[in-house]
């Protein structure tokens, strides 16, 4: 009778649990659709085939295509591009650097700069952009004209250092994140078998930590390619970045080209999101498809521009070499990924798939707003 009772109590939950779950259930669903509904009511409107946001008719594309032959759109999108690239390069390194120098060196102070490599992280942006203003303007440029006969303003050079200045604390923590799992006797091991301080550096240590920088960079590139605030306060008067210039269509009024603009950017912040956590993850498959998914890029950027008709001497030439150069040893690269691919879970194969194909189309949009924008 004992052993029936304790068996039927094991089989059914008390009522207060499956209540608990249920609620817990409950807000979890009313959460995500708060967060979500909206995104998903700009991605159907922004394919209505009329400009109204408040009744759906029917699918069209329309908005799409304007967004193509947008002038003014390419403009800030190249923009975009540059500032998010040379500030992902500048704090992938420096983070990088930062974050193997702050595990590896003990010194007076450390912990004081610890801190203050996270305050970017704290602070309010709103407070970031006002000093980043004023350092700008009443310390830098003064003293720059004083000294050296300069004068400068603000515009992309000044978006760009500030978009440095809070990208490499994000590169500082993710690499410092990958740090804490490394495995120094691996670098033990190499020097025992004769290799220098560089030749261990480049051989071991880069390889094992590059999941972790190329997380940091994707993030690093994420949040430039996204940010308004700080760059609002640091443009100067002619700069503008895609953030801005969604900003500058909203005032004047919400269309479904808004949309189709907001979905675009949506859809590539997500997918960088997504491919800085699958590096993060530290499988090696997936860092091999992202380094195969942006020769796949280049070399289709380059074929479309040969295919799309004659053009001068020097950019056929440059074409040329995009098509060819990343597929030069490019069937190396090609079983060394296909070997990690076999390797993989049916889950973890689709999402390198995934990633070759994202990173492809991704380097492709990249280089077309680049040489036509």
């Amino acid at each position: 009778m004992t052993q029936a009772l304790t068996s039927l109590g094991k089989g059914r939950p008390r009522l207060g649990v499956r209540l608990g779950k249920a609620a817990l259930g409950s807000n979890a669903a009313l959460v995500f659709l708060f967060l979500y509904l909206p995104v998903i009511i700009l991605i159907l409107y922004s394919f209505n085939n009329t400009r109204s946001v408040a009744v759906f008719t029917g699918f069209s594309a329309e908005w799409y295509l304007k967004l193509a032959g947008n002038d003014e759109l390419l403009d800030a999108a190249r923009n975009s591009l540059i500032v998010g690239t040379l500030a992902t390069a500048a704090s992938t390194v420096i983070g990088t650097m930062l974050a193997l120098a702050m595990d590896r060196f003990r010194f007076r102070g450390r912990k004081v700069v610890d801190a203050n490599l996270y305050l970017p992280i704290v602070i309010p942006e709103i407070v970031m952009g006002i000093s980043l203003l004023l350092f700008f303007n009443q310390a830098l440029f003064p003293f720059l004209h004083t000294w050296l006969g300069l004068r400068l303003s603000t515009g992309l050079g000044t978006i760009t250092v500030s978009h440095i200045a809070f990208d490499v604390p994000f590169v500082y923590v993710i690499v410092r994140a990958r740090l804490a799992d490394f495995d120094r006797t691996l670098e033990e091991a190499a020097q025992d078998l004769g290799a220098n301080g560089w030749r261990t550096f480049r051989r071991v240590t880069l390889p094992l930590l590059m999941p972790g920088i190329l997380g940091g960079a994707l993030m690093a590139f994420t949040l430039s390619l996204d940010d308004y605030l700080i760059t609002a306060f640091t443009k100067g008067v002619q700069s503008q970045t895609m953030p801005l210039y969604i900003y500058s269509l909203v005032r004047r009024g919400v269309t479904p080209e808004i949309n189709a603009l907001s979905t675009v950017l949506l859809a590539g912040s997500m997918a960088l999101v997504g491919l800085s956590l699958a590096a993060q993850s530290g499988v090696e498959v997936y860092t091999r498809s992202m380094g195969l998914g942006a020769r796949l890029g280049i070399a289709l950027s380059g074929l479309t521009h040969l295919a799309a008709g004659p053009a001068p001497a020097f950019w056929f030439a440059v074409y040329a070499l995009m098509t060819a150069l990343p597929l030069y040893g490019s069937r190396r690269a090609w079983r060394a990924w296909y070997a990690e691919w076999q390797a993989a879970n049916p889950a973890g194969r689709a999402l390198g798939l995934a990633t070759v194909l994202t990173v492809a189309a991704a380097v492709l949009v990249s280089l077309r707003i680049f040489i036509i924008g």
